[in-house]
């Protein structure tokens, strides 16, 4: 049996919020070697409940979100021109280095990896845990490492880069590396997520299904999960939420899927009925958004008794034109017909919102702000969601050269478009936001 290191490690960035961050990935991947004899144990430098180094709380933090520490640092080279400032985002260093120390010399370390532009994080990570432990070999997985894979094996030093989902691969991985031969008895989708090896944060994340079936020409669902879209058996869904509410104390779960609500009727349906069936009381939050056109009066008001309690809808844009250009996977008509549904199944503004792209290449602000308005008008809050190139995917090559550093795909720093309008756009966001929720009281 090894014992093997998993770390979630820091954010590097201009601005950081914790919304339900949990990294998932990673506690898949632990379940597994748990399942398969190994003994994982968890890092987690974004634990915003350690007793050693709380971080900040504020009267408005909600459901289990809010910010991070954050330690002022110099700004690499590259965003050096950029005036705001950036640093690390989550435990102090010395915390981390005190927890390395308690779990004593680990046989693997896997490292996980979120935004392409955080890549400083798990880079800071891996040179400590080398520092530390000489000879310990180290991989590196998750997003940044699966869609920039050939930067991460120059750079991260790490001594193996896994790219796509990362269940088997890591323990094929930590098999090799430490002489073990600890096979997986079963597949990977009757592994429940290791959320107990993280300290409670008063939430957890769930995802039902893996993938997505659109083709949105500016996301990375499909490179992340190679095997298309994948739903998961509704009763194991149900048994992780059980699961979580009952032994962990959970209140509110995230979904991070990226098609919550395709084919529902067989499958977020029957998951919903599960809950209510097993009497759970639970809060559910839509932070990736749900496509408005599978929303029904009849899932809306099912949605609202099994505790619904953020629900954002991806809107995107509201002009014909692109909207046909990324699928034609909504439309206006689409979209005020799922509002309609849901204001009627007894969602308000204070829990209903949309998702409004901002900063994509060729975008206009003016019609930005006909979207923007177009929401309002329903009446629903906005949240702008601001663009972030990424590689791979059909918009990439409109947007960035190739060999870039990855840190200029910050979403902060609009990195396909002018800055300018922009701004006014967030300004007519909250204003409509304030205007509607003063409405309600």
């Amino acid at each position: 049996m090894a014992r093997v290191l998993c770390i979630n490690p820091w954010i590097f960035d201009f601005a950081a919020f914790n919304l339900w961050i949990e990294p998932l990935g990673l506690l898949s991947v632990a379940a597994v070697l748990r399942e398969a004899g190994h003994d994982p144990v968890l890092v987690d430098c974004l634990d915003r409940r350690d007793p050693r180094a709380p971080a900040p709380a504020y009267e408005r933090d909600a459901y289990g979100c809010g910010h991070f520490e954050k330690a002022e640092l110099v700004k690499p080279e590259v965003i050096a021109h950029l005036s705001r400032r950036w640093g690390r985002y989550g435990l102090p260093v010395g915390v981390f280095e005190a927890d390395l120390e308690a779990q004593g010399r680990p046989d693997a370390v896997l490292v996980t990896s979120m935004m392409t532009y955080w890549y400083p994080g798990p880079f800071d990570v891996i040179a400590r845990v080398k520092a530390r432990w000489p000879g310990v070999p180290v991989a590196l997985g998750g997003v940044y490492a699966t869609l920039c894979a050939a930067h991460a094996r120059a750079h991260s030093g790490a001594d193996a880069v896994l790219v796509g989902p990362g269940e088997r691969a890591a323990l094929r991985w930590v098999n090799r590396v430490t002489g073990e031969s600890r096979p997986l008895a079963g597949g990977t989708e009757c592994v429940l997520p290791a959320h107990d090896l993280r300290r409670p944060q008063g939430y957890v994340a769930v995802q039902t299904a893996r993938g997505c079936p659109f083709h949105c020409p500016y996301c990375a669902a499909h490179q992340l999960s190679p095997e298309g879209f994948v739903p998961r058996a509704p009763e194991r869904v149900v048994e992780e939420i059980r699961w979580c509410v009952e032994s962990l104390g959970v209140r509110d779960i995230a979904f991070y899927d990226d098609a919550l609500l395709v084919d529902a009727p067989r499958h977020l349906s029957v998951i919903l009925d599960g809950v209510l069936e097993r009497g759970l009381r639970v809060r559910f939050h839509t932070p990736n958004g749900l496509h408005a056109r599978f929303v029904d009066q009849r899932l809306a008001r099912k949605m609202r008794r099994t505790g619904f309690a953020t629900v954002r809808l991806g809107l995107e844009t509201s002009d014909p034109d692109a909207q046909a250009r990324d699928g034609g996977k909504i439309d206006d008509a689409s979209f005020a017909q799922a509002v309609v549904a849901l204001l009627e199944g007894g969602f308000s503004a204070r829990e209903v919102a949309a998702y409004v792209l901002i900063g994509r290449p060729g975008q206009s602000v003016e019609s930005t702000r006909r979207t923007v308005g177009f929401a309002h008008g329903l009446g629903i809050q906005v949240r702008t969601a601001q663009y972030s190139p990424i590689p791979g995917t059909a918009e990439w090559s409109s947007g960035m050269p190739g060999d870039v550093d990855p840190l200029l795909h910050n979403n902060s720093v609009y990195p396909c478009a002018s800055s300018v309008g922009w701004e006014e756009v967030k300004q007519q966001v909250r204003e409509g936001n304030r205007a509607l929720l003063a409405r309600l009281g």
